[in-house]
């Protein structure tokens, strides 16, 4: 069953979706937080006015001193025009009405009466909001204030208007705010499409010029006019590349090597079997027979180790995940395994190594192939006896292989870790001349150095003997030992 087609995104288009959303959002909040802006900004000049209005009530009552002048009071308020209702009350401080309107509400309740100041206040009158500007006034000891008042001089003056003016002006300020939104904002819409379309254009490019490579076209790609933010992404690709480019020779090495080394075994296999064919012979065809048989096995150990290098030269090339393992343990499993092969020989292979437990910083099976592959190449060369030997020192664990073979001369020493040289003499027809190549890479995985020398252990002044001394650091927490 195949899998349902994903679609994929643009990212073009998230980048304009993620612009525009919050940009749809914030437009109609700024009209909700405009509107009580422009209701606020209405107001001010409103409640001046009122509180004008009151102060000149206030200012009549002080100047009239007679009964025509107290019946005139509040005929300079205009009660009604073409959009709002106004109304005016004048109470005594005891809830008197002297003039006006009786249903007026009450000031807010107050801890103090502030005298001669006018103020405001929002309130409903007659089922309909309306804005109250009002001030408590002390009228003294005038006569006619007197005949009405009795001894309290104390009145409260208001003024109320209904709010069809002030709501009228705070949707034109409302009106003036939103229309302009409304033209600016597709031309905003319109910039950022333009503004988005050249800001990507470098990321365009970079796809343009990817896509027209050849496919046989691993190089870097040019990071000159990628954008700061692609160069990180520009870098990755260009280590990807590295890693492949890497990977593809030491493939095309793998099988030119092998090809090389392959072809002469395979060529000496062909003329044994020929001559085994031609022959009515039996003890000629055994030869050849004996021939193929040897043939074959160094063939065999040939591809072996034409595939432990290609593994260790791929292994070398990504991160490899070390962990702390007993080196000791390590020595002790693979002189294990070679004492088969040393035995078939006829020959000795002794252990040295402490009862201590040795912590390194190592891959496990790696660091058991640089063992192997060391011990394999003392029983190949030796002639008696091999050595396997582990010592230690505050901060290095010390690894040995020493066997009483021809040894290798000082000029040979850096050579015969590079693949496929193999030391002259008896038996350099008979090795493949990778096991040190093998070694040398594990060596340089785990930071740890390989040195050559002769045995300086052997009494016998014909073979120099050999010594491989690999050195790599032992783990911290072993230090205290």
């Amino acid at each position: 069953m195949s899998q349902a087609k994903v679609k994929q995104k643009s990212l073009f288009g998230q980048i304009m979706l993620w612009m525009l959303i919050p940009l749809m959002f914030l437009w109609p909040l700024s009209l909700l937080i405009s509107y009580p802006i422009g209701r606020s900004i209405a107001d001010t000049p409103f409640d001046q006015s009122l509180k004008n209005n009151v102060s000149n009530l206030a200012q009549q009552m002080r100047s009239s001193y007679t009964e025509h002048a107290l019946s005139t009071w509040g005929l300079s308020i205009p009660v009604f025009d073409s959009q709002d209702q106004m109304y005016y009350q004048i109470v005594s401080s005891n809830g008197e009405t002297i003039l006006g309107t009786t249903k007026m509400p009450q000031p807010p309740a107050a801890d103090a009466i502030v005298m001669n100041q006018p103020q405001v206040y929002s309130a409903t009158l007659y089922n309909e909001p309306v804005r109250v500007a009002y001030v408590w006034l002390d009228l003294g000891n005038q006569s006619v204030i007197g005949s009405h008042f009795q001894s309290n001089s104390v009145v409260l003056i208001q003024v109320a208007e209904t709010l069809n003016k002030r709501k009228a002006l705070a949707r034109e300020i409302l009106q003036g705010v939103t229309l302009p939104q409304l033209t600016f904002l597709p031309i905003a819409v319109l910039l950022i499409w333009f503004g988005l379309s050249r800001g990507i254009m470098p990321l365009n490019r970079l796809q343009d010029s990817i896509l027209e490579r050849d496919t046989h076209d691993l190089s870097d790609v040019p990071s000159t006019d990628a954008p700061e933010e692609l160069q990180p992404l520009v870098r990755s690709f260009n280590g990807i590349l590295h890693r492949l480019r890497r990977h593809i020779a030491l493939q095309k090495r793998f099988l030119t090597d092998t090809a090389h080394q392959i072809k002469t075994p395979l060529a000496g296999l062909r003329m044994q079997a020929e001559l085994a064919l031609q022959t009515d012979d039996p003890v000629e065809q055994r030869n050849s027979l004996t021939h193929i048989a040897a043939a074959s096995e160094r063939t065999a150990r040939l591809v072996n180790q034409l595939i432990a290098l290609s593994r260790t030269e791929h292994l070398a090339e990504e991160r490899l995940e070390l962990a702390h393992v007993d080196i000791v343990a390590i020595a002790r499993d693979q002189t294990i395994f070679a004492a088969d092969r040393a035995l078939q020989k006829g020959l000795h292979i002794e252990l040295d190594v402490p009862d201590a437990v040795i912590l390194v910083n190592a891959h496990a099976i790696m660091l058991g192939e640089l063992m192997k592959n060391l011990i394999d190449n003392a029983i190949f060369y030796t002639h008696t006896s091999v050595t396997v030997r582990i010592t230690s020192d505050a901060t290095h664990a010390h690894f040995y292989v020493l066997d009483d073979g021809p040894g290798i001369a000082p000029e040979e020493r850096e050579q015969v870790f590079e693949p496929f040289y193999s030391v002259l003499g008896e038996k350099a027809s008979t090795g493949s001349g990778l096991g040190l190549a093998i070694v040398q890479q594990i060596a340089d995985m785990h930071d740890a150095t390989i040195d050559i020398a002769y045995n300086s252990e052997l009494t016998e002044g014909e073979r120099h003997g050999c010594v491989f001394h690999v050195c790599m650091p032992r783990v911290a927490s072993n230090l205290c030992e």
